[in-house]
């Protein structure tokens, strides 16, 4: 059991679903002082309590003043895998109002101490590293501070791309222009006959990225039936002559940053190409595709984040195609060795 954080003033509790309007409360208190790249929403919030792998009642903490008021909160992440290294991604966060009395210092403490009483409990006994993971706005300096006393350092780059769509003489957005499907390669919209055949394409294609590890079927169908989700925006490369999935564009809609960020988008969540299939154009008809997709719904634009370090070279596709960074993510991370602690 891990105690809680010792502030005067706070009562501390697991988050619970009665808890989401205050917690949205303060979410958006916060994202009004940092303005993050990236905001909450309530549905999304409403989906973290859903999946085998969440337990708030364990993994979270919220406290509020003598007033009721929610001021603070810790939301640990994991990621149960058979593959090392295990995982659990943290947020936080601390009210403008209350900051400077070494609340977030606390619960990042608090936040680090269950991951690791999770990965005891989970592997008994333990049997390899842990990695806890937390992605910050480059711009938020105070944040990383924070992570690197906590032992925490900054390991990769992640841009947000963007582009807005031309309009035409109606109004309507214009996207660029869809190309014919490179040769052997047909596309066709994602169906749910095709997930888990999808699933193992991205678990391929992603073998060779750094920190990559395979997605299993049943976080893989969580995250297709979030809130967020728009499988209907999604596209599927296939092999002409076997059906084979070569690439596949995932798409989304963040309805809650639109109104910030001034236009409307569609987000590319996952794309990727099975190696064998590299260097025929792919990608880049599966984003073309895409936006036709976001334009026909209306949207005026589409957005994509993307690792700095790819090996796969899509980072020079994303600028001939007229995508533009916004803004930086950083990756923090510290590595822990767990292991059995030896007998006398």
């Amino acid at each position: 059991m891990v105690d809680q954080p010792a502030t005067d003033g706070l009562i501390w509790q697991p988050i619970t679903p009665a808890d989401l309007d205050d917690l949205g409360a303060l979410l958006t208190a916060i994202e009004h002082l940092d303005e993050p790249s990236e905001r909450h929403s309530m549905d999304t919030l409403a989906d973290a309590f859903v999946g085998a792998e969440t337990s708030p009642s364990a993994d979270t903490l919220l406290g509020r003043d003598g007033g009721g008021m929610a001021v603070a909160y810790a939301w640990n992440h994991p990621v149960a895998t058979d593959v090392d290294p295990r995982r659990v991604y943290l947020t936080g966060g601390v009210h403008p109002g209350w900051r400077s009395q070494a609340i977030g210092r606390q619960l990042l403490a608090w936040q680090l101490n269950r991951a690791r009483d999770w990965y005891d409990e989970t592997y008994a006994p333990p049997m390899g590293p842990l990695q806890l993971t937390a992605y910050v706005d480059e711009k938020l300096e105070v944040h990383q501070r924070l992570y690197r006393a906590a032992g925490l350092e900054p390991v990769r780059w992640f841009a947000d791309m963007g582009l807005t769509f031309d309009k035409g003489t109606d109004d309507r957005s214009v996207p660029p222009p869809v190309g014919p499907a490179p040769d052997g390669i047909r596309l066709v919209p994602y169906s749910k006959k095709l997930s888990e055949a999808v699933r193992l394409a991205h678990n391929d294609a992603f073998a060779d990225h750094w920190g990559s590890q395979p997605v299993a079927r049943g976080p893989w169908e969580d995250q297709l039936s979030r809130s967020v989700a728009r499988p209907s925006w999604s596209w599927v490369a296939l092999d002409a002559a076997t059906s084979e999935v070569a690439g596949y564009a995932i798409n989304s809609a963040y309805e809650q940053d639109w109104e910030e960020q001034g236009f409307s988008e569609g987000w590319t969540e996952r794309l990727g190409v099975r190696h064998a299939f590299r260097g025929r154009g792919i990608a880049r008809a599966l984003l073309t595709a895409s936006m036709t997709s976001f334009a026909e719904a209306g949207l005026d634009g589409a957005g994509i984040g993307v690792d700095s370090d790819s090996p796969t070279g899509t980072i020079n596709l994303y600028p001939e195609l007229g995508y533009t960074a916004s803004s930086t993510i950083v990756m923090y991370a510290k590595l822990e060795q767990r292991a059995p602690e030896s007998g006398d």
